[in-house]
């Protein structure tokens, strides 16, 4: 009999289970994969997710750090690209595998125990306990956290998450082309992550740098994309004649669906909740995903804690998670497919102000940094805009 099990080892499952086990609980952690596993991803960790990691106690080392990242380039349907670049770094690349395995031995030195290649099969929530049955045996526990990613067999079982609507399901394919270390600094230029926005319905082509690598990858709605392994053959393909890079093969290409919900799946029942993909929980413009994880992990946890050792599990106490994380985070997801549809449906327009305005820069570094989200800008929004016509104004004045 476990204190909580989790189902699911990517970052929102595996923080979860290091801070549960930290704090002295019986945890069970469960994925269906072998670890470590590979998983479609740029792998861009932000400083915001780093944030989070300290906040918890766990350091980001450096072995773990590929590439440091300072600079985003986009490129909108003129094929214009022009660059904002930051005087901080932004967050840092990773390989998602050893990330991923990183944070589980994280959580396994702590206490928690881990089970790989355990696929959950049927769970039974009763009055007193989670019954959760898998190909590895049966196992119980007081309390059950779905973190396992956008098709959530525990969201699906527990009732907490509808059936998928093919039309709003995205999808994102990667593939990781090694390149010679040597090109960097003389043709490529490390520190840039680029985002072209080329007519790809509500998604977009993005290059990750690696240390030995490149991770390209396209991501937009299933319903509306056609041949997307032709897509980002060709797009790649672009990408290397643009920058002069020597020709290459594509190797094997991972896909991966995307959840993009109207609403995050933040409810809970008696003794079952949701993080990570799992509740929904992305920002459909960007594509951010891990910070989001990590966060809800980390809130997850905190109320799992105190349910426990109050001995008051109910849906009332946990609903205390689903309130910090609808003030923390929800309703800026929520503004996210306000921010993506219109940005989509006005592309040529949205590139030509962003080209144009130093300010449009300062307010992505300024999400991807933590210090203001989507919501915050909406609930002071003249405050805001006069913050950046102030800023637009004084860049301006000292270029004369």
């Amino acid at each position: 009999m476990y204190d909580v099990i989790i189902s699911g080892a990517g970052p929102a499952g595996s923080m979860t289970a290091y801070i549960c086990a930290k704090a002295g609980l019986d945890v069970l952690l469960l994925d269906k994969a072998t670890f470590p596993r590979e998983i479609p991803c740029g792998g861009g960790i932000s400083v915001r997710s780093e944030k989070v990691l300290r906040l918890a106690g766990i350091e980001l080392p450096a072995n773990q750090i590929e590439q440091e990242l300072r600079s985003l380039q986009f490129m909108g349907p003129d094929q214009k690209p022009f660059v904002f670049r930051s005087s901080k770094p932004l967050g840092y690349t990773v390989k998602r595998s050893q990330f991923d395995h990183y944070l589980v031995k994280q959580a396994i030195n702590v206490g928690a125990q881990f089970v790989d290649s355990c696929t959950l099969q049927q769970l039974e929530s009763h009055k007193d306990r989670v019954t959760v049955e898998t190909e590895r045996g049966v196992f119980e526990s007081h309390l059950l956290i779905g973190a396992d990613g956008v098709t959530s067999t525990v969201g699906r079982l527990s009732g907490l998450r509808k059936p998928l609507n093919p039309d709003r399901v995205g999808v994102a394919l990667e593939v990781d082309v090694p390149i010679s270390p040597s090109l960097w600094n003389s043709v490529l230029d490390p520190s840039i992550v680029y985002f072209w926005f080329l007519n790809i319905p509500f998604g977009y082509f993005w290059v990750f740098p690696r240390k030995d690598s490149l991770s390209l990858g396209v991501g937009g709605m299933a319903k509306q994309l056609e041949n997307v392994p032709k897509l980002l053959r060709g797009l790649a393909r672009t990408f290397t004649t643009r920058h002069g890079l020597p020709p290459f093969s594509i190797p094997k290409i991972r896909g991966r669906m995307l959840l993009a919900l109207e609403y995050p799946v933040l409810e809970t029942t008696n003794r079952i909740l949701l993080v990570g993909d799992a509740a929904g929980l992305i920002d459909i413009f960007t594509g951010q995903g891990i910070c989001y994880a990590l966060e809800s992990g980390f809130l997850a946890s905190k109320t799992v804690i105190k349910a426990v050792k109050n001995n008051r599990i109910t849906k009332k106490m946990l609903s205390e998670y689903t309130w910090n994380a609808r003030r923390c985070f929800g309703e800026e997801i929520r503004i996210s497919r306000t921010v993506n549809n219109l940005v989509h449906r006005h592309l040529h327009g949205f590139f030509q102000v962003a080209r144009r305005l130093d300010c449009i820069g300062k307010v992505l570094f300024d999400i991807i940094l933590g210090k203001t989200d989507y919501y915050r800008i909406r609930r002071n929004l003249l405050v805001f805009a006069m913050r950046l016509f102030t800023f637009e104004l004084q860049n301006r004045l000292l270029t004369l």
